[in-house]
Parts: C-alpha cells; sequence; structure tokens
C-alpha cells in the first residue's frame, strides 16, 4: 500500500512524466564544439547557492564500485577530478563513462554524440584551461556536469532525439537493461519485467551518504526459488522508479527547510507526509508539527495556531505519513499510517488540547521541540522509534508512549540550563500532562488542569505547589544562587516526599524570616500556609507513582507559573486589613 500512494505521488506531482529521464542538479554546464575542443564551464548557481535543476537520464543505482552515468555525472566521471589522490580510480571512472559514449556513438552516429567522444580523446590536453574556469579554483569531484553542443540551442547533448531514443532502448526490454522475466507487477498490476534493484532512498538519517534502499535481495537466501533480486518482490521498473523518485522528492531540502515535506523526529529518524490528492492540510501540518523559527510565522501560529483546523466540510482525502531511519544500506520503516484528513485533523485538535498548559500563549509545540526537551544535555537519546510512536498516538488519539512520561521526568531532575529553562520546562510539563491525560488505565481521580487550580486536593499535585513555594521562598532570602532546592532535591522531593519535605520545611523557616526582615513581601509565605493547610493530616506519602510524579511536576509548574503572574491586588489606606484578611 505505501509503495502504491508514493507511485500515486510521483505521477500526481508528474515526477516520472518521462520514465527515462528524472530531475537533478547541475553544477556546470561544459560546452564544446564538433571538434570536442573545450569552449568554457557555464556555472549554474543562483546568488542564493542553488544549483539549476534539469531533466537527466535517470542516474544508475551506486554504491563503492564504479558505475557511470549516461552523458550526465560527476567531476570524478567526467573528467577525472577530485575525489582526493586516487588518480587510479577516477581514471577507472572516466574510462566507464566514456565507454556509454563509445557505445552511444556506434549505434547512433549522432553528432553531439561524435563531439563528445571527441572531447575524451583530447580531455587529458584540455584539462588545465577546464581546472582555470573553475570558480572556487578546485574541483572536489562532486561538481555535477552536463554537455552543450555550440550551435545546439542551449540544448544538453543528453537531450538529443537521438540520444534520447538510444537511452530509451537501453532500458526498455527489461527493469534495468539487464534482463528478467515477465512478472506482475504488485504496485500497478500490469505486465512487465521486475526492477532487478531499486533506487537508492537519500537523505535518511543514520543511513549512507550514497543513499540507502528500501527494498533489496542481497543474501544467498533469496535465490533458493531461482529468483534473483528484485525477481522476489515483483515490482516493476516504472513502480520502483516512481515510488523511489516520490521519497526523494519528500526527502528533498528547501531554501527554507531541511525536508520539503518531512521533519526530523528523534536524532535517527525523519517522517514525511502526503495526501492523495492536493491537500492545503500538509501545509498546516508541517507548521503545526514543526513550526519554523521565523518569529513572524511564529507570531501568526500563537495568534491562531489551529486556524488550518478549523471546521470544515468532511475531508475523506487520505492522509499518509511514513517515519524511516537508516541502517547503513538500508532503510528502515518505523511507521506508516493512513488514515483520513478529516479524522487527522480531529485527532491533532485533541492532541494539541492535551498539550495546552498555562504560560503557553497559544504556540505549538513541535514533535522536535517536545523530544529535545527530555533528551538529557549529554545527548544521549531516546529510542529511535519513540517520536515514531508519538506522533502516531497524536494523528490516531491514541495514548501516548509512557516511556516519554519517565524521561521528561528524569530530566526534571537534572539541573536546569538557565539560558531556556522557562521553555524547557514548559515543554516538558506540557508532555507530562498529555501523556498523564491519556494513560489507557488513568486513575480518574487524578485530575490534571492546564492551569493553577487552587481547589485541586490531590496530594501529588499540592507537594509539587508546595515544592515551588518552598523554592521561592528560598530565593526570595538568599537572591541569586548556584544550587537551589530544586537543584538538590527535586527527584527526591518528587518520588519519596516523606523523607525530604520535613527538611525542606525546617528550612523554609530561616528562608521566611530571612526574607521577611529584608522587608520583602510575605506573599509567598501565605501561598505556603494555604498549599500546607490543604493537605490531609496524615503522614506524607512514602513514595509516588510514576503517574503521582507527573502530578507532582504539574503542580510545581503551575505554582511557579503562578509566581511569575502580577497579582491583582487593589487596596486603599482604609482597607488595608481587609485586604490582609482577604488574602489569608
Amino acid at each position: 500500500m505505501m509503495l502504491g500512494a508514493l507511485y500515486e505521488l510521483a505521477q500526481r506531482e508528474h515526477l516520472v512524466d518521462d520514465p527515462d529521464y528524472e530531475k537533478k542538479k547541475v553544477d556546470f554546464f561544459l560546452r564544446i564544439d564538433a571538434h570536442g575542443t573545450f569552449r568554457g564551464l557555464i556555472p549554474t548557481r543562483t546568488d542564493g547557492g542553488r544549483a539549476h535543476e534539469i531533466p537527466v537520464p535517470r542516474f544508475p543505482k551506486r554504491s563503492s564500485g564504479v558505475s557511470a552515468g549516461f552523458l550526465f555525472d560527476n567531476a570524478k566521471y567526467v573528467l577525472g577530478l577530485g575525489g582526493g589522490d586516487d588518480t587510479e580510480r577516477n581514471e577507472r571512472c572516466v574510462e566507464a563513462f566514456r565507454a556509454l559514449v563509445t557505445d552511444l556513438v556506434e549505434r547512433t552516429h549522432d553528432e553531439g554524440a561524435i563531439a563528445v567522444a571527441r572531447f575524451f580523446d583530447r580531455r587529458p590536453a584540455q584539462l588545465d584551461a577546464i581546472r582555470a574556469q573553475h570558480p572556487d579554483g578546485a574541483w572536489t569531484g562532486s561538481e555535477w556536469i552536463a554537455f552543450l553542443l555550440d550551435g545546439d540551442d542551449e540544448r544538453c547533448v543528453h537531450d538529443r532525439p537521438a540520444v534520447r531514443a538510444h537511452w530509451a532502448s537501453l532500458r526498455q526490454g527489461s527493469g534495468d537493461g539487464e534482463g528478467g522475466a515477465l512478472i506482475r507487477c504488485l504496485v500497478t498490476g500490469q505486465i512487465g519485467p521486475p526492477a532487478r534493484t531499486h533506487g537508492n532512498i537519500k537523505r535518511v538519517p543514520d543511513a549512507q551518504t550514497s543513499g540507502a534502499a528500501l527494498v533489496s535481495f542481497n543474501a544467498e537466501a533469496f535465490t533458493s526459488q531461482g529468483l534473483k533480486q528484485g525477481e522476489n518482490a515483483s515490482v516493476s521498473r516504472a513502480a520502483a522508479e516512481g515510488y523511489v523518485t516520490a521519497l526523494n522528492w519528500l526527502l528533498e531540502g528547501t531554501p527554507t527547510r531541511r525536508f520539503r515535506q518531512g521533519f526530523a523526529v528523534g536524532e535517527s529518524s525523519v517522517l514525511v507526509f502526503w495526501t492523495r490528492k492536493a491537500s492545503a492540510f500538509t501545509d498546516t501540518f508541517l507548521l503545526l508539527l514543526d513550526p519554523p523559527t521565523d518569529p513572524e510565522v511564529v507570531k501568526n501560529l500563537v495568534e491562531s495556531p489551529l486556524k488550518g483546523l478549523a471546521p470544515a466540510p468532511i475531508d475523506d482525502t487520505a492522509f499518509y505519513a511514513v517515519t524511516l531511519s537508516g541502517n547503513a544500506a538500508r532503510v528502515v520503516v518505523r511507521d506508516w499510517m493512513e488514515i483520513p484528513v478529516a479524522e487527522a485533523k480531529s485527532h491533532l485538535r485533541a492532541y494539541f488540547d492535551a498539550l495546552a498548559i498555562e504560560g503557553d500563549a497559544g504556540e505549538p509545540l513541535g514533535i522536535r521541540r517536545l523530544l529535545d526537551s527530555v533528551t538529557a544535555p549529554s545527548g544521549r537519546g531516546l529510542s529511535p522509534d519513540l517520536g515514531a510512536r508519538l506522533l502516531h498516538a497524536a494523528l490516531h488519539g491514541s495514548p501516548f508512549p509512557r516511556e516519554l512520561l519517565a524521561a521528561a521526568l528524569r530530566r526534571l531532575r537534572l539541573p536546569p540550563h538557565k539560558l531556556d529553562e522557562r521553555r524547557q520546562l514548559r515543554a516538558r510539563c506540557a508532555l507530562i500532562k498529555a501523556t498523564l491525560l491519556r494513560l489507557p488505565e488513568r486513575d480518574s481521580r487524578l485530575e490534571v488542569p492546564v492551569s493553577l487550580d487552587e481547589r485541586n486536593t490531590d496530594v501529588p499535585y499540592l507537594l509539587g505547589r508546595l515544592f515551588a513555594a518552598l523554592e521561592r521562598l528560598q530565593g526570595e532570602a538568599q537572591g541569586d544562587i548556584n544550587a537551589t532546592i530544586r537543584d538538590k532535591f527535586f527527584g527526591s522531593a518528587s518520588s519519596t516526599p516523606s523523607l525530604v519535605f520535613p527538611r525542606l520545611l525546617r528550612l523554609s523557616v530561616h528562608h521566611a524570616s530571612k526574607a521577611s526582615s529584608g522587608g520583602r513581601d510575605p506573599w509567598v509565605e501565605i501561598v505556603k500556609s494555604k498549599i500546607i493547610d490543604q493537605l490531609p493530616a496524615a503522614k506524607l506519602p512514602q513514595t509516588l507513582t510514576l503517574e503521582e510524579q507527573g502530578l507532582f511536576a504539574i503542580g510545581y509548574y503551575h505554582q511557579r507559573q503562578s509566581f511569575f503572574t502580577p497579582r491583582k491586588l487593589v487596596t486603599t489606606d482604609a482597607e488595608p486589613a481587609a485586604a490582609a484578611a482577604e488574602l489569608a
């Protein structure tokens, strides 16, 4: 199903209109005359640094071996330049490229092909002139080059009619030009030869830089029934090239984004998405799950974060999303989703409602930011599939992975980063809140409010509020210090409160005394007393469960936020006692 949806996308976006050609970036046009004489090097990069993209003959699958492109390749294959000091390998690359040109000349006698063949006869003598015209002064070997013939109306040699016909004939009789029995394609249902090998998917995290295959068969076990490589999969050449082209198109970078229609999920996965029919929902989905850093765009999202999800006629267009990660030469599918757009909108609305917490100003929390907020500063990441499972839960309305609750609490126990602490704390507590709300067997007695709820009598929530008050009292008394009670005691206070809070409460008496002697507002001490009054007379719990620790963190965050909110208190000289009584 996934391959079929990708093939449909390739057809819809006209990515495979010409089955023998694909669009690729070309860095230089190498202009020659009919005698093969070098006439100039024409760079295509714009001021923004992006190379020109043109249709070129479909590129061969290439790993560590030598496999040349047809009249289009990098500088190592076309010129024998770059790639370090391995000149012997460069010459093998050039000979492989030249062999295809020689075969083209013998079969077509095309004027452009003859000119390219003559260029290779004279290549060594012209290298100095070619080197001199490189704008950066040195060839790396990664520059992509196509040939132009003088007087050919700016048409590349590979676009000449006879050349195109020859290239099509090379690819015509079989899946990849190397023979194969006819099969019924599992993707299109049409009869034809199978693709012996499928192309590489590029830009997948943890995959090799040259790309990795989604479908491949390279073990002896796959020949047990007399089948070779792609014959095991029964996918036609057109379908294989279609889904590979579509995936690479989705993963391609743009001037403003790392991926065209996708975003990183954790450290080692990427999610790409699309719809069966063109839909504006893809733009909304991308902005909400991976908000941009542009302040103006973020401002618009803050003002109306879910405006793209406003009620609308039922949209039954299929929404697709696949999460990929790499394993050296293979691409691993971590998750595959297919749901109607209307259902995805509904679940996303519920997802952002679950994440809503005081202090967010309506700003949407992207998947990547949520995961980054619970990643340890040492760089130790989460399990590779955790981001995919979180996104799956967001789109299907299912419970969040419980590991996220443990990861967020574990991160809260570590000393905070002062520079971005408020934003990080908000992300962690929003994730804790949403996870608690979606636990499959959540204790209905545990309420998880959006903002401070002074009527909430859940003991873990009250203890979290109390811890925030004690932290604030310390700040009032001692000012900015290197290690606060949060740095030292948050983990133990949230897990074993009966062991920690008696000590913290005794310490708070000294803090309150010092703060009042310095003329500080007694408001925090009043808040502390009101919270203690709401606690039951019984002993404090010896331990808190993971869910109760989450509620402790929410209470801490809510109370902490309230200290940053200006108090609305209006008094007159005639009413100080009444105001004080009201506060008490």
